[in-house]
């Protein structure tokens, strides 16, 4: 059986259960990093050398991870789908190690800035949203004045909004923790409610997530302000909430990760703070 025909069966099977915007990552990695490789193989005649060496090829890392395990997805799929009774090609592959990556993130008194200084702009409200609750960027575009309880604050994240082959598409949350409610500031609440008007329905930022990046970007050069990508504003948000004494878990279940960990590695660029609470807890307790 070819690498090929085995990529076509799979992809046709997951089209039925995963999300758009997951097929199009799987597509795009079979296409570019695959098919030219694998596509003309019979996959009993791949071996876990060449398995290692095509790894070990890539340049970047991160390439290296997702064209692997797109891999080795549709390699296993066909194992057990047609129940070959070959070695697992995949099975003790190394990856090459990634290095540590530092997002930048912005201080509470840059954001301040930036925020203050993007007041009317039609990406304002998914900027706001992403920066005051840590969301991702599909999900503070995806955001409806339904969703927010316009007297406590509340905001029911509940989908993401996403731009696939030129579509803009809604989607369900990214995990089932990811569908969660969050609080906004003073602050935020009432910058939204002028932003929301007199509507009472629809979403509140207009723009779809990459004409929201794309503005917000550009006109933050423009006028000189502090600015991060709006992955970088959950960054931000984790940091500033650390680093002004929230605990790493309620971090870790606004942001709606399952674990600490998740938090912990992705997100969170300075610990001084949390091991300066830890010291000077310590410290109180021994001198009683």
């Amino acid at each position: 059986m070819l690498f090929s025909e085995a990529a076509a069966e799979y992809m046709a099977d997951k089209r039925k259960r995963l999300r758009a915007t997951t097929l199009e990552g799987y597509e795009s990695a079979v296409r570019c990093h695959l098919m030219p490789i694998w596509g003309k193989r019979e996959i009993e005649t791949i071996s876990f050398e060449e398995m290692q060496e095509w790894v070990d090829s890539f340049a970047l890392p991160g390439a290296a991870e997702k064209a692997y395990k797109t891999f080795r997805q549709i390699y296993r799929w066909v194992l057990r789908r047609h129940q070959l009774r070959i070695w697992d090609v995949t099975q003790g592959v190394e990856l090459p190690k990634k290095p540590t990556v530092r997002r930048p993130t912005l201080t509470a008194d840059q954001e301040r800035e930036t925020l203050q200084g993007i007041v009317g702009q039609p990406f304002e409200a998914a900027v706001l949203l992403g920066a005051a609750l840590g969301l991702r960027r599909c999900e503070a575009c995806a955001v409806r004045i339904e969703d927010i309880d316009w007297r406590s604050g509340w905001v029911h994240v509940r989908r993401g909004l996403h731009v696939v082959g030129g579509e803009v598409i809604e989607t369900e949350c990214k995990t089932k923790l990811s569908d969660r409610k969050l609080k906004l500031p003073r602050f935020a609440l009432e910058r939204l409610r002028a932003i929301r008007g007199a509507r009472r329905s629809g979403r509140l930022c207009l723009l779809n997530p990459n004409a929201v990046a794309r503005r917000f970007r550009s006109f933050c050069r423009r006028h000189g302000l502090p600015h991060v990508p709006m992955t970088c504003l959950r960054h931000s948000w984790a940091t500033i909430s650390l680093e002004h004494g929230a605990a790493i878990e309620d971090i870790a279940v606004a942001l709606g990760h399952s674990t600490v960990n998740t938090a912990m590695s992705h997100y969170l660029q300075s610990f001084r703070t949390v091991v300066a609470r830890a010291s000077a807890s310590y410290a109180s307790a021994m001198t009683g």
